[in-house]
């Protein structure tokens, strides 16, 4: 498993906050960040390959 460090500037943290409040899908950031990484390898040929 890897270890992914984000630091963000205080503005943007403030941002990402009001964020999940209305988005429910930046509550887990994790699993927000796992699904789209899924989401951009189906589109590339290796990703369309193994479906």
């Amino acid at each position: 498993m890897k270890t992914i460090t984000i630091r963000l500037p205080d503005v943007e943290a403030a941002m990402l906050v009001e964020v999940q409040k209305v988005n429910r899908a930046y509550r887990g950031i994790q699993g927000f960040l796992v699904s789209q990484i899924q989401q951009e390898y189906a589109k590339t040929a290796k990703g369309r390959a193994s479906s």
